[in-house]
């Protein structure tokens, strides 16, 4: 159901071959509605340098290969036991140098069987973020075979409970590793989204006694500052695509309308006005349309308007109960929630609402939210007991369970990828 991805001998493509240079000299082809991935091998990084415990080791073959395999381009196998590999199309290894508490990865990729190199390039970091380097190399072995960056280096924000303490903010990398709480409220935080360059965060929050209000955080921590504090509810915002304005769910009229503010929550601009509930808005990423949940039709629905508040249409109409629209960044789908008997599924049509499928049902599932590069939706469920945070790579195989370390988590929001749609001026930004 995702875009694609026609696996051809690698032979063919890496005439010239080239190295550590163009990240477009290698690529496959994404067009057509038969998946088939492409099947490579990594062989364990080889370590120099400084020995002892401080080299990851094994546990960096293993990041490796589970960002690959996750990844939804790549079928990954390791260990020869001596033995040829059988149909893999490129091998992935490298070496790791370790010194003065730096470590240095020449990440390397082959084809096979020839061994001809595609990729060599090196990174370099603290050892102390060894897995951030191990993640860089992943995601460039992802744009070299596709032409489009991997995922493995980005977050995951999602809102935890650990046992009656509140609904605190977190965020996560999106292995599940290095689980980190944004807040320590003991209230109830809600709703997290991402500013565009990835260095803010936005979630709704009762923090301090108050009623719903709108705050933002830095994503690597800091002090938190009020973005909406009005009268009524102040909930469910998200940031344009150029991050200088804010589209959000506002009742200081009286009636749950959507309007949009500056980044800084000021400068209110009210886009609907009718006697239903309008909220979840949630921008395209052209930032001339906004998607919103309203029941001005009797029922929760999905409908579209543009950034002005005009042009207003209804998107859904098969479900009595339809919510939490999410505009994929390619701008051509829409995911959001349908109610069932059992709960919630999560459906996917395109951006007029044609071609409407389900990509994930049974149990409850809630909250979608694109990956950057659209090959993913992760979301919250409670298909296993309690609430975990789940990424479908929209392939009807089972989504997988991201491990939030015993956290119980809803409302995931993934991150774009770093330095991503970075804002002329972004810096004007700050609160």
């Amino acid at each position: 159901m995702r875009a694609a991805i026609v696996a051809i001998p690698l032979l063919a493509l890496v005439a010239p071959l080239a190295i550590a240079g163009s990240p477009s000299d290698v690529r496959i082809d994404i067009r057509s509605d038969v998946v088939r991935k492409i099947r490579l091998h990594e062989e364990a990084f080889h370590a120099s340098g400084d020995h002892g415990p401080q080299i990851p080791g094994a546990q960096a073959d293993e990041v490796m290969a589970n960002d690959l395999d996750a990844s939804a381009v790549f079928t990954v196998t390791r260990g020869w036991n001596g033995l040829q590999p059988i149909e893999v199309q490129a091998i992935v290894g490298g070496e790791w140098n370790v010194s003065n508490g730096q470590i240095k990865l020449t990440g390397q990729v082959w084809d096979f069987p020839a061994r001809h190199a595609i990729l060599s390039r090196e990174y370099k970091g603290p050892i102390a973020d060894w897995r951030s380097v191990v993640h860089r190399f992943a995601d460039d072995v992802v744009l070299q075979f596709t032409g489009e960056a991997g995922v493995a280096g980005t977050r995951i924000a999602f809102v935890g409970r650990q046992g009656n303490s509140g609904k605190e903010l977190y965020v996560m990398d999106a292995d599940g590793a290095r689980i980190q709480p944004m807040t320590a409220d003991k209230s109830i935080a809600l709703s997290p989204s991402w500013a565009p360059d990835g260095s803010l965060i936005l979630f709704t929050s009762y923090r301090e006694g108050h009623g719903p209000r709108l705050y933002v955080t830095p994503a690597n921590h800091g002090p938190i500052y009020l973005i909406s504090g009005r009268p009524g509810n102040n909930t469910s915002a998200s940031y344009s695509p150029d991050g200088r304005e804010i589209a959000c769910t506002l009742s200081q009229d009286g009636n749950p309308e959507i309007y949009v503010l500056d980044a800084r929550g000021g400068s209110p601009h009210r886009l609907t006005d009718n006697r239903g509930i309008d909220t979840s808005p949630v921008w395209s990423p052209t930032g001339r349309e906004i998607a919103f949940t309203s029941d001005r039709s009797g029922s929760p629905q999905v409908y579209v308007m543009d950034r002005d508040g005009g042009n207003v249409r209804r998107l859904t109409f098969d479900a009595s109960y339809t919510d939490s629209p999410a505009w994929s960044p390619k701008g051509d789908q829409i995911a959001f929630v349908s109610r069932t008997s059992d709960g919630f599924e999560i459906d996917v049509c395109k951006a007029d609402g044609s071609q409407l499928r389900h990509v994930v049902t049974g149990g409850s599932n809630e909250n979608p939210h694109w990956s950057p590069d659209g090959r993913h939706l992760v979301f919250a469920s409670n298909r296993d007991g309690a609430y975990g945070v789940y990424v479908t790579d929209l392939d009807d195989q089972p989504p997988r369970r991201i491990p939030t370390g015993g956290v119980v988590a809803s409302s995931p929001a993934w991150s774009p990828r770093a330095n991503e749609n970075r804002a002329a001026g972004s810096a004007d930004r700050s609160p």
